[in-house]
């Protein structure tokens, strides 16, 4: 099942006459590597992109795609992952990891208010730094692993059911 959702999924990236925009970027949808619907591809764009997704980065689904390109994983997957951080679910996830890191380093809470200006970037961030950022990667390491986790553990149960269901019938 999750080998033939996800080449649903992709399936409109393979044989399509691409716009000439997407023409300088004809390797990625003719590499078997990039598009392809395996256990380690899947699993392993889920964890890029959980891990880059939940780290305070500009920019994140273009670094996901880059790190994509490095590890060599599934690519419409790791560029969808990173949304897990959008707008609604920004706050909640920072403010988790700022008290994750803050718990570890042992700093008491600090009153803060978040204004979207350089002034704040230059001396509000200073105070918050270093536990958000800590927290940032303790959680986005824990959860991605969980997701690559999760993946590779589903996906080798549903094939394996599959194994012993074709031999079952075959008998």
């Amino acid at each position: 099942m999750p080998r033939r959702f996800f080449r649903r999924v992709s399936s409109g990236y393979l044989g399509k006459e691409r716009p000439w925009y997407l023409r300088r970027f004809e390797m990625l949808f003719t590499h078997p590597t990039f598009l392809s619907v395996s256990r380690r591809s899947v699993a392993g764009a889920i964890w890029v992109g959980l891990f880059i997704g939940l780290l305070p980065l500009p920019g994140q689904t273009i670094i996901a795609i880059l790190a994509g390109l490095l590890l060599r994983v599934n690519m419409p997957i790791v560029a969808v992952t990173p949304l897990i951080t959008n707008p609604l679910t920004m706050g909640p996830i920072f403010y988790w990891e700022y008290n994750l890191g803050r718990l570890i380093l042992d700093i008491p809470p600090a009153n803060f208010t978040i204004d979207l200006s350089w002034e704040w970037v230059t001396t509000g961030f200073i105070a918050i730094w270093k536990p958000l950022l800590l927290g940032c990667f303790i959680s986005a390491t824990i959860v991605a692993s969980i997701g690559y986790l999760s993946v590779s553990v589903t996906w080798r149960l549903i094939v394996a059911a599959r194994y012993r269901r074709r031999h079952i019938n075959n008998r």
